[in-house]
């Protein structure tokens, strides 16, 4: 009798485990088909299109929460405390520019009140409806950090995230090389180029790991015997491909500064692989900072910051009438912002008569976050996301064969640190879900499991 129970009970608990895998597997189908359909959410990008990631995003996430076995979370936890602690930051300030507390009000609010000739409780924001729409988004990408995070616990998950990212960006910068064959017959828009332009420059870091992981799962095919030779060519091929359609999107459709912020980021993966092939753990430090501190030092050198012209607009196109409009909205910006999204509202108040109707972003991201989020907040980002830099390098020089997550990690981050101040791409939705992606990856696998289940 007791043995029956015991069996009873022990086939339960296999068809649980069964049950918890099935539904994990499912979260990271979700999270591919999201990640593969970049292509698509950057042509239709938008609010209906944010609305539907986030609701993609919100499912994959209950999903997870509920189905992670118990050793996962607590190693999920372990590696996303800080990170979660970063990412309210940006988020509880937002909520501190919605609300109508009337502390550091935009002049704005002052001039509402003396038209409707009663007091009005004014906030931060200009518009507090599109900074809770801000607001949304940027927990959605949140949702996607801490979702990939926990899917990409397990190395084999992992790989298929990384797989997805490197599919996403090689279809963009197919996208890209469309335009420019068929000169806008098929291709983007202006508005849609430069989010194009990021996620090709993201891709070539993200194709580089991919080709990375598969030589060094080759060296190490004596651990999985099961896996033959043509799959190894296969997945090499396919990376290698992906990596040459990025390289020849970005040389034929990029900016010098774009291209330069991918070569630094792909730069720092392949120190850092360099560094663990040869045994250069003692150079470690230099032989990433050094290259990386020295091209930058040698670019500014060459194009110095223009008089007159404020840092997060200095390395965007010149003579443009949106640069000149994010400059004056730049110089006219209160320290504590005028509330995220909210460009588009202000806009018109700044521009000239003789100037073209501006879009819903300035002309650079930096200088986006700088007039809406306030310029303490956007240096507030940019220290943070060059400690989370060194925070994924370091790990990744740590950590045994899957080395390349944290390295790519730590490079994107490079590539989108200097992106800022080349345009506004970073802020397009199908751009932002390929950062956070690879970003949740890179996260997931900087620190070693005893075990992989």
């Amino acid at each position: 009798m007791l043995a029956c129970v015991n069996d009873r009970s022990g086939a339960r608990s296999v068809a649980y485990h069964r049950l918890q895998k099935l539904k994990v597997s499912k979260v990271r189908y979700i999270l591919v088909a999201l990640v593969c359909a970049s292509p698509v959410i950057l042509l239709w990008d938008g609010l209906i299109m944010q609305g539907l990631v986030a609701g993609i995003v919100a499912v994959a996430l209950v999903m997870t929460a509920r189905t992670m076995r118990p050793g996962e979370t607590e190693f999920l936890v372990s590696i996303i405390r800080t990170l979660m602690v970063v990412a309210a930051v940006p988020a509880l300030w937002v909520l501190f520019q919605v609300l109508p507390l009337g502390v550091f009000a935009h002049p704005i609010w002052s001039s509402a009140e003396q038209a409707l000739g009663h007091p009005v409780r004014g906030a931060i924001s200009v518009d507090p409806g599109a900074s809770l729409i801000a607001l949304g988004q940027y927990l959605s990408m949140c949702a996607v950090v801490f979702s990939t995070a926990a899917v990409s616990v397990d190395r084999h998950r992992a790989e298929w995230i990384l797989f997805a990212l490197t599919a996403a960006a090689a279809a963009i910068a197919l996208l890209v090389l469309t335009q420019d064959i068929l000169s806008g017959d098929v291709g983007l828009s202006a508005f849609l180029q430069m989010p194009a332009i990021d996620c090709t420059g993201l891709g070539i870091i993200i194709a580089g790991a991919a080709c990375v992981r598969t030589i060094e799962r080759y060296e190490a095919r004596h651990l999985a015997p099961q896996r033959s030779m043509s799959i190894f060519l296969w997945t090499f091929a396919g990376s290698t491909a992906a990596l040459a359609i990025c390289i020849a999107a970005l040389v034929l459709g990029a900016m010098y500064w774009t291209i330069f912020a991918s070569l630094c980021g792909l730069a720092a993966l392949v120190f850092v692989w360099i560094i663990r092939r040869f045994g250069l753990e003692p150079l470690s430090a230099a032989a990433i900072a050094v290259p990386t501190v020295s091209a930058a030092i040698l670019f500014i050198a060459y194009h110095p910051p223009e008089r007159g012209v404020s840092v997060p607009l200095a390395f965007a196109r010149s003579a443009t009438s949106l640069r000149a409009l994010s400059q004056r909205m730049l110089d006219d910006a209160p320290l504590w912002g005028t509330g995220a999204g909210t460009f588009a509202a202000l806009a018109p108040i700044y521009r000239e008569i003789d100037e073209p109707p501006p879009g819903s972003v300035a002309e650079t991201t930096a200088a986006t976050l700088a007039i809406e989020l306030g310029k303490p907040m956007f240096w507030l980002i940019a220290v943070v996301t060059a400690a989370l830099i060194l925070v994924l390098l370091r790990a990744s020089l740590h950590r045994g064969r899957d080395s390349f997550y944290p390295a790519m990690g730590g490079g994107s981050l490079i590539a989108v640190l200097l992106l800022a101040f080349a345009n506004a791409g970073l802020l397009g939705t199908a751009t932002e879900l390929i950062v956070a992606a690879a970003l949740g990856l890179a996260f997931a696998q900087s620190k070693s499991r005893m075990l992989q289940l």
